[in-house]
């Protein structure tokens, strides 16, 4: 079970733009996608890697493949070869610019392949593993909102991080091309908290925290020159904890042009993962909601909204 540790310390009414929405494609497609598991990587890694190039595959084989040559992009289309220039918006998986999204995964399935190669004139055995998907997608439009974002554990854009250890601090650099809303989640696979809005912003600010184009955001922190509101009293800064070895969250980044509705959150679903002296401490946990109920209340906003854009980032947090 992961821990956050929340710090309370807010305001800044920041405008926006409404833009035109276009009905994005939807379709379900099959994909897959085959690594190599090597002894020094573990059976989650792999799982991991498995899946993101397996999404990537199905993907292409409904939008087609992106080629940049020069300064120039352009589409394949993987059934008729053909080749067209494109100025689309892209999403980026596994290191792979693909021009749709993943909605839901309808099937996740994997399978251990052991073979042999010849190395140094001595055979020897390689295991890989195979992963094959369906998933349920939409193409990228230009009113797709995108975003550079990813997590710190200091607040410089420079600590960027994916794993992390007990106690370690988490922040969030975001900017965007555009004006627009952004909320975060963390989701362990029991639970999804909600990391931004923070907890005691006012009810106006529930639907994402507005943003500004092309300004850069360290969020989770209260320090004087980096905190967002005028009041460090509405800022929440979370440590990172597990009881586990090793564990894997994903954290969702939401981001839109148009206010993104929140779902039904919960306050101190989990603050039974708080020892007595954090309580007496003040820590609290964020509001939450069980995880299958926040993934169906985002694939239900991602169906509805297609202007919502979603980044998400997996990390690890080791003991």
């Amino acid at each position: 079970m992961n821990l956050l540790k929340i710090t309370l310390i807010l305001t800044l009414a920041i405008q926006f733009h409404l833009l035109p929405a276009q009905k994005p494609q939807i379709v379900t497609v099959d994909g897959e996608a085959q690594v190599e598991f090597p002894d020094f990587k573990s059976r989650l890694e792999v799982e991991q890697e498995a899946f993101d190039k397996a999404k990537v595959n199905a993907l292409e084989q409904a939008f087609g493949t992106a080629i940049i040559q020069g300064n120039s992009t352009y589409m394949k289309n993987l059934q008729t070869n053909k080749k067209v220039e494109t100025s689309t918006v892209f999403n980026m998986i596994a290191n792979t610019y693909v021009k749709g999204e993943v909605l839901e995964v309808l099937k996740k399935e994997f399978k251990e392949i052991e073979g042999e190669m010849e190395i140094g004139g001595k055979k020897k055995t390689v295991k890989e593993l195979r992963c094959t998907v369906r998933i349920k997608a939409r193409e990228l439009t230009e009113n797709t909102a995108t975003c550079d974002t990813y997590l710190l554990d200091c607040p410089d854009k420079r600590c960027q991080k994916t794993d992390f250890h007990n106690d370690d601090p988490l922040y969030l650099f975001f900017s965007s091309p555009s004006d627009g809303y952004v909320s975060v989640f963390l989701d362990d696979g029991n639970v999804a908290q909600c990391l931004l809005p923070y907890t005691r912003l006012p009810k106006t600010y529930q639907n994402g925290v507005p943003v500004s184009a092309f300004k850069e955001y360290i969020f989770f922190s209260p320090e004087e020159n980096l905190t967002y509101f005028e009041s460090k009293v509405y800022t929440d800064s979370y440590v990172l904890y597990t009881d586990q070895l090793h564990e894997q969250n994903r954290i969702f980044i939401l981001f839109s042009p148009t206010p993104i509705e929140a779902p039904a959150l919960k306050a101190g679903l989990n603050m039974e993962i708080l020892s007595d002296f954090e309580k007496e401490k003040g820590y609290q946990v964020p509001r939450a909601l069980e995880s299958e109920k926040f993934q169906d209340w985002l694939i239900k906003s991602r169906l509805r909204k297609d202007d919502l854009g979603v980044k998400t980032i997996d990390i690890t947090i080791s003991k």
